[in-house]
């Protein structure tokens, strides 16, 4: 035999074992693989991480953010290689020991039957998220042309795709003008614009995620949820079962922890606790870009209600912070005035206001005795003149102000509030012209629902982002201001 017929036989020769050895042992390889001993560890941080990923993917479905979709399909991509090689390293073919989705305890592995439970919903889950990485891939493009791309930093910055960052984008959704804040519209005068032609920001896209998504999202999520059960008792995880409203109460709303230590002050009538926030959740930034059907913070948690009435204006409190600053968001032509009393304890509070000592004889007069006007260039004028310090109202230079719509915040101390609110008819905010049928309708169509309220509160807790968590007692509730001449501002037909 020649040498080039070694050469051409000796690997086969070689491999002869080899073959010989894997065809008897092909039964107990698919049968059995050993299992390492952090097989519970590794199962652990895999769940936890598939179920953070399913939360981080619901949310993505309702982002307009194309960054956030990128990274979280690339978070997906990576994830499903490990939860594969997890599961190759405890039984080779994982269609064989969970067979149609189900574990099958016949089968022989050595794992046993909580573990079986556990590597069969990490692989039934992983299989429903497959088409997610699809589904990811159609929204990069719809959403890439919504606004110029943010840079990537830190972990998404390993994320880049198959777009080239380096091109500028151009947005849909041109930036919003930096323009100053704007003074309070007057009723019965066109609103100004600092630019001409310039009327309102570009509508926010809607995005509606689509059902298939949400239903394949929420399968993964209980498949894997009806394994938490089987890890044992030293690796037992906690329900990751996303909450999105938990979420936005611990961020936006009162802590049951404050509830608890104030309860004996909120046993008493007409008093409450509220979260006051930054001015900024009422009013973000234009052009941060949001999904307009999702519901805003505001829509979320509204003013805190300070009375319960039928088939009336329900008064607020109508709060907001902004540096350092509490302060009276005035729409439409609701307005108000405080004073800071100091540290005054609110149950010490009545409602002739006597016996306060940083309450001068002006302002107690200002709180108890001032009446809104009846006609509404009058109210808009008083309206100003509380916003601006103007003098008027008792103003009498060069003293300052006896009360004011923003004071410094001081913990603790207790706040004096007069809040007179409006909600004024569409027929005035629309101005679209009152035909002849309807104008015998116009005392309905022209009602005023209102109220005028005095009210105390007291900042308890500073809430690590500079919001204020509050409490509150309702004084006294004067009658509701009135509008008389409402008719001379609309137009008739």
């Amino acid at each position: 035999m020649g040498y080039s017929s070694l050469l051409f036989l000796l690997p086969i020769s070689l491999s002869l074992p080899l073959l010989a050895a894997s065809a008897t042992d092909v039964p107990t390889g698919l049968a059995q693989s050993r299992t390492p001993a952090d097989f519970w560890p590794q199962a652990e941080q895999l769940v936890e991480q598939q179920l953070n990923l399913i939360n981080l993917m619901g949310e993505t479905l309702t982002s307009p953010d194309m960054n956030r979709t990128e990274m979280a399909r690339g978070r997906l991509f990576l994830h499903l290689g490990k939860v594969e090689r997890f599961l190759k390293s405890q039984y080779r073919i994982p269609q064989f020991l969970c067979n149609n989705g189900t574990v099958s305890p016949e089968v022989p592995a050595d794992l046993t039957l909580p573990q079986r439970e556990v590597y069969c919903a990490l692989y039934v889950s992983s299989q429903q998220l497959d088409p997610m990485l699809s589904l990811l891939d159609r929204r990069l493009p719809m959403l890439a042309g919504l606004a110029a791309t943010n840079p990537l930093t830190d972990e998404r910055s390993q994320l880049r795709g198959r777009y080239n960052y380096q091109i500028p984008v151009q947005p849909r959704f041109a930036p919003v003008p930096d323009f100053p804040e704007p003074e309070p519209p007057v009723i019965g005068l066109p609103a100004k614009t600092p630019i001409a032609d310039y009327s309102r920001p570009p509508l926010p896209p809607a995005i509606a995620p689509s059902e298939e998504a949400i239903a394949t999202l929420e399968a993964a999520r209980q498949k894997l949820l009806s394994a938490l059960p089987a890890f044992p008792d030293s690796n037992r995880m906690m329900n990751l079962t996303p909450n999105a409203a938990a979420v936005a109460r611990a961020n936006y709303g009162i802590l049951p922890l404050e509830q608890k230590q104030y309860a004996q002050f909120l046993a008493q009538p007409n008093t409450g606790i509220a979260h006051i926030l930054l001015a900024q959740s009422y009013h973000p930034d234009p052009n941060q870009l949001r999904n307009r059907l999702q519901p805003s913070i505001s829509d979320q948690f509204p003013f805190v209600p300070l009375l319960t009435r039928a088939n009336s204006l329900l008064p607020r409190l109508t709060l907001e912070i902004e540096d350092g600053n509490f302060r009276l968001p005035l729409p439409g032509l609701n307005y108000g005035f405080m004073v800071n009393l100091g540290e005054v304890a609110l149950e010490n509070l009545n409602p002739n206001l006597q016996k306060i000592p940083n309450l001068s004889p002006l302002q107690r007069d200002l709180f108890l005795n001032y009446v809104p006007p009846l006609q509404l260039d009058a109210l808009q004028v008083d309206r100003q003149r509380f916003l601006t310090g103007k003098e008027g109202l008792g103003f009498v230079p060069p003293v300052s102000p006896p009360a004011s719509t923003q004071l410094p915040i001081v913990l603790n101390n207790t706040y004096l509030l007069r809040s007179i609110q409006f909600q004024l008819p569409e027929a005035l905010l629309t101005r679209e012209p009152i035909s002849r049928a309807q104008r015998r309708h116009l005392p309905e169509l022209l009602k005023t629902p209102s109220s005028d309220v005095l009210v105390a509160f007291q900042p308890i807790q500073r809430r690590f982002d500079g919001s204020y968590t509050v409490l509150w007692r309702l004084l006294y509730q004067f009658p509701d201001p009135q509008i008389e001449d409402l008719e001379k501002y609309v137009e008739l037909e």
